[in-house]
């Protein structure tokens, strides 16, 4: 299900468009840096570079909005009515959904997944809004993501035989939020 389904967008308007996208970046760039810190604890340092590569890519994207933000009085936006249809972002990755064990190829496919969910998001108020300025903006947004989707997919033709998935468990880890 595409987090941008027609009724769930709803943005007519520059000031609600960055107001969703700063939290969007802001929240992405510090999960990839919670999930840098915690693959680094245990020692998976290809893990830990591809997510620190993210971080460093969400935070120069975060420079970049904070600056075209300063130009608006964004609305305030409660956490449970920002218009994304899970309780987080679509752009942040799943805590549940990281272990120990993750291997540099799943944890490229768990960043696709949500850099994918971030463009859908974007491409979707593009398509729903009424205003042209949001309209084009949000073009821009999605386009910026599916660069990273780009980068991704990069990395991933990169991954050799070591790379590949992480071996079975019998005693899987939890998670570790």
């Amino acid at each position: 299900m595409s987090d941008a389904a027609p009724d769930q967008t709803g943005i007519d308007s520059l000031p609600e468009l960055l107001a969703h996208a700063l939290a969007m970046e802001t929240e992405a760039a510090e999960r990839y840096g919670e999930l840098a810190d915690q693959m680094e604890t245990h020692r998976k340092t290809a893990v830990a570079a591809i997510f620190r590569r993210l971080e460093q890519a969400e935070k120069a994207h975060l420079g970049d909005l904070t600056e075209m933000c300063s130009k608006f009085e964004l609305p305030h936006i409660a956490p449970w009515d920002f218009k994304w249809r899970h309780n987080e972002s679509p752009e942040a990755i799943d805590f549940t959904k990281v272990h120990y064990q993750l291997s540099v190829r799943e944890a490229i496919l768990l960043a696709f997944e949500h850099e994918r969910r971030a463009a859908e998001f974007y491409a979707g108020i593009a398509l729903t809004t009424t205003d042209p300025d949001v309209q084009k903006l949000a073009r821009e947004f999605a386009a910026e993501e599916q660069q990273h989707i780009g980068w991704l997919e990069a990395w991933l033709a990169e991954c050799g035989p070591g790379d590949a998935l992480a071996i079975e468990d019998p005693d899987p880890p939890l998670c570790q939020e």
